[in-house]
């Protein structure tokens, strides 16, 4: 982009195969950059109210925040789809390069499909960890449980 804008201001002629670069890098950057933001849980979120909620409540905001990542991921993989399969149909070609603007396209439903598999282990991994933490729990509580009856009968 700065080559782009040192061409035109200095040059007065434009370089449009850096744009078209840069839109694509745009794309695949911003639609992969979620799908990392999915596997580490790092997306941004508003924990005011769901703080103040049980921790079951919590986990069930959990599921169905996963939930609408997943239906999201497979809207762009659908539409995504549609999108390039009529660039291919049509042979659109792109106005700087004349590549083929399936090409550019068809990074939509690559990216959706691997936001929807980091939305999947995401939900997998917080299911596990809260699995594990009702087992510890409930260890806990029988261990508890098993010592106070037993300092019961010692004298």
């Amino acid at each position: 982009t700065c080559i782009n804008v040192f061409a035109r201001y200095i040059l007065h002629s434009s370089m449009p195969f850096v744009e078209e670069l840069t839109c694509v890098g745009l794309v695949i950057i911003s639609v992969g950059g979620a799908a990392t933001a999915a596997k580490r849980g790092a997306h941004l979120g508003l924990t005011l109210f769901t703080d103040m909620m049980p921790k079951k409540a919590q986990i069930v905001c959990q599921i169905v925040g996963n939930l609408l990542g997943i239906a999201f991921g497979a809207v762009l993989v659908y539409f995504g789809f549609l999108m390039a399969q009529q660039e291919y149909v049509l042979g659109q070609k792109t106005t700087g390069m004349q590549w083929p603007e399936w090409l550019y396209g068809m990074w939509i439903p690559i990216c959706g499909a691997v936001l929807i598999i980091r939305y999947l282990q995401l939900t997998a991994k917080e299911l596990k960890i809260n699995q594990n933490t009702n087992i510890i729990t409930q260890n806990n509580q029988l261990h508890f449980h098993a010592l106070a009856h037993s300092s019961c009968y010692s004298f």
